[in-house]
């Protein structure tokens, strides 16, 4: 998993770079400097090299129930979805502990905003998996591509797959949501990171970003499944080209703020997830999607 992880990440980074005019810039670490460490006097010696780590070995874990083909998946939990969830923002622990560690006003600063963004993103994301839940009438990762094998859930569900276009890029800190990366605060937590971090926290920002958009393809889009091709081309092929649908939406959206972020949440996101859970379930009931 690690192997594939590192894979997909210098294809994501790759990827990134068909929207940037300069580098990585289409990505939060882009301004990390990879040459040299940096000498941050008053930092936690523990929580600050702990922060990368801890947010690559979320983004690891995560790629283990994410089925890549027929036999290719490191484990079929009967609650992989709420598995994904959980693991993912770790991420979100590791900036915490790296923005804390590294003791700086900034850094600091970026920590309050990653809670904020967590905030922001996290009921409307459970909201967009809910829907698939319901129609999928399953936790597993597996069991949620085999119940599209005549029709995705994107036909079914366009609200909750708009829904989760967006905290997805929430999720994952690109475009239009980098507030806690932004200039005015000196880049945040990356901005107190260089060398071994710089490069763990370049992976696992891009891997990140990988398995957001395998899981919106196993949600919406039948995973693996597809004529003519093996799975793995199908799953593939889908990941990237969400990813790529993902990264042009950001790039046309003006940056939102925290507060922006928040109100975007409250007022459209939660209430768009609310109805689309009730569409679902309208069409439940009227004997559409899937047979149990």
């Amino acid at each position: 998993m690690l192997a594939a992880l590192l894979g997909g990440a210098a294809l994501t980074l790759a990827v990134e770079r068909l929207f940037s005019r300069r580098g990585l810039e289409a990505g939060p670490a882009r301004d990390v400097d990879l040459r040299r460490g940096l000498d941050l006097p008053n930092a936690d010696r523990w929580l600050l090299p702990a922060g990368p780590a801890v947010a690559l070995g979320g983004v690891a874990l995560a790629m283990v129930v994410i089925p890549f083909g027929p036999g290719l998946i490191g484990r079929d939990l009967g609650v992989g979805l709420f598995y994904v969830i959980v693991v993912v923002d770790f991420v979100v622990l590791g900036l915490a502990l790296a923005g804390w560690g590294a003791n700086t006003p900034d850094a600091v600063e970026a920590c309050y905003r990653i809670v904020a963004q967590l905030v922001a993103y996290v009921v409307p994301l459970g909201l967009a998996y809910v829907g698939v839940v319901m129609m999928a009438r399953s936790l597993s990762t597996v069991a949620v591509v085999e119940a599209q094998r005549d029709l995705w859930f994107v036909v079914l569900q366009p609200t909750g797959f708009l829904l989760y276009l967006v905290t997805g890029l929430m999720q994952s800190y690109r475009a239009p949501f980098l507030e806690p990366f932004a200039g005015s605060i000196g880049g945040g937590v990356l901005g107190a990171a260089g060398g071994w971090s710089g490069l763990l926290w370049r992976v696992a920002l891009a891997g990140v970003l990988l398995v957001v958009a395998a899981v919106g393809a196993v949600l919406y889009l039948g995973g693996p499944s597809g004529p003519w091709l093996p799975g793995w081309a199908w799953m593939l092929a889908k990941t990237y080209a969400l990813m790529a649908l993902m990264l042009g939406l950001g790039r046309c959206v003006r940056p939102f703020s925290t507060a922006g972020m928040l109100a975007l949440s409250w007022k459209v996101l939660i209430p768009a997830g609310l109805v689309n859970v009730l569409l679902v379930g309208g069409l439940i009931l009227l004997g559409v999607g899937p047979r149990a």
